[in-house]
């Protein structure tokens, strides 16, 4: 695995999500959640003819069926669902420690609420305690609703426009990431008598940094928190990627080409190992795509892999 592999985007049937956020009228462009994922409606196939009661999702997944069986050993296709997890405890404190955020509070795991300026939001606290962790942070209201509302919209999405449910749901190992995939896919799959099992990937993760907010939790308290979720071949019970910082500061984080080379070795194993057409990624932050992204936003790409 590795240098012999290639991804392209394939053009032409989402519409471009980056193009969209430069179009925005706002300043800072971002990408949200497009209607049907930004699927190009009335788009024609050239490997499929349509017939009028397909809807355009199921003229997708013809057109990629037939794409993997007639492509060769050496080229592979997956529509990707991509999901970004929803507003968390550290956004929550970043917002209101402004520039200190770097300086001061990102390396520690928490505080207790009267040492922090006043929290525009309500955040979880400590059992007992009148202190909040953004280690591993996990989702405040306003991402649960994100999440909740992006769930709605694909049972809406899978009846009305017969939008299928991924193959295989796979998510970071985050707390926040673990909530967000269970908010969004959980109802949707019992709807549909699925069952719903998201795949916990390890390298399914942002660039590493030494905030606390990136390390994640073992995975024995994984297991005891989301009774549903499986596991990866050989995830192990500590993080072993995420390091603390040795001078308060970036030593030990992760560079941008160690960065890539981890995204791109996940994308490669799961191309090896699943055989889905169709899956679905929660991450903290946009896989592909260097424009800012709301968070609790579902992207979609249709990828191409080349060895």
């Amino acid at each position: 695995m590795g240098s012999n592999y290639r991804f392209s985007i394939v053009p032409h049937i989402f519409h471009n999500y980056t193009s969209g956020a430069e179009d925005s009228p706002i300043s800072t462009p971002t990408i949200a959640t497009r209607n049907q994922l930004g699927i190009i409606q009335g788009c024609e196939y050239d490997t499929e003819p349509s017939t009028v009661s397909q809807s355009q999702w199921q003229r997708l997944e013809k057109h990629v069926a037939h794409l993997n069986k007639h492509s060769g050993s050496h080229v592979s296709y997956k529509v990707i669902y991509v999901a970004r997890h929803g507003r968390s405890v550290h956004n929550v404190v970043m917002d209101a420690v402004g520039s200190e955020w770097k300086e001061k509070w990102a390396y520690k795991d928490g505080a207790k609420v009267d040492e922090l300026p006043v929290l525009a939001e309500a955040v979880p606290l400590n059992d007992g305690e009148e202190r909040l962790t953004w280690a591993d942070a996990q989702l405040v209201d306003k991402g649960r609703e994100q999440a909740q509302k992006l769930g709605a919209a694909l049972i809406q999405w899978s009846k009305k426009n017969g939008m299928p449910l991924p193959g295989t749901v796979y998510t970071s190992p985050l707390t926040r990431c673990l909530e967000t995939t269970n908010l969004i896919y959980s109802d949707a799959y019992q709807q549909n008598g699925l069952h719903f099992q998201p795949v916990v990937k390890e390298k399914l993760r942002e660039r590493l940094t030494n905030h606390t907010c990136d390390k994640r939790r073992s995975r024995v308290s994984i297991e005891e928190r989301y009774p549903e979720c499986s596991f990866e071949p050989d995830f192990r019970n500590e993080d072993t990627l995420w390091k603390a910082s040795t001078n308060g500061g970036t030593g030990n984080a992760e560079t941008e080409a160690e960065h890539i080379a981890r995204k791109k070795g996940l994308l490669e194993d799961i191309f090896e190992t699943d055989i889905a057409q169709i899956v679905s990624l929660t991450i903290t932050r946009q896989l592909l795509d260097g424009k800012k992204g709301k968070r609790g936003i579902i992207q979609c790409w249709t990828l191409r892999i080349n060895n």
